[in-house]
């Protein structure tokens, strides 16, 4: 190989993107596999639980405190509507859409918390309490990179 690609391909080891990924994608998988028999799993499961932080909250709201674009989000948002967990309606002026947490959706999230404890306490137990609190805040500095 070149030693220009030699230099890109070291290069790669420590983006921050490809590493942020990988590591998103390998927890993904530990929640996945410990989630298996929760009514709601994964990424719905993060986004209900904020739904029922929130009460009712508009698409854009939702897009700008996750991170996602609104066409994902709404796309992930119909398939919890058509489960029947959650409700779409039109918000306060028609332009905007406004998602509220129904009752089969409180008891979806009921149901599912103990599979989501059951991942967390595996990760916890390999991360340690310590690593895990110096990590929360190095993403939450992450995040903020958005918010400017």
């Amino acid at each position: 190989m070149k030693s220009d690609l030699l230099n890109c391909i070291g290069e790669t080891q420590t983006c921050v993107a490809y590493n942020l990924r990988r590591a998103s994608r390998i927890a993904s998988k530990i929640y996945e596999k410990e989630m298996r028999g929760a009514p709601i799993h994964g990424p719905q499961f993060s986004l209900m639980i904020i739904i029922a932080k929130r009460g009712t909250e508009t698409i854009t709201g939702l897009a700008r405190d996750i991170g996602a674009d609104r066409t994902t989000l709404t796309r992930n948002l119909k398939q919890l509507e058509r489960k029947g967990v959650v409700q779409i309606s039109s918000g306060k002026d028609n332009r905007t859409k406004a998602v509220t947490l129904l009752p089969a959706g409180e008891k979806a999230i009921r149901e599912s918390v103990r599979y989501w404890k059951k991942a967390q306490v595996k990760v916890l137990e390999t991360l340690g309490e310590d690593r895990w609190s110096r990590m929360l805040g190095d993403l939450s500095a992450v995040a903020a990179l958005g918010q400017r």
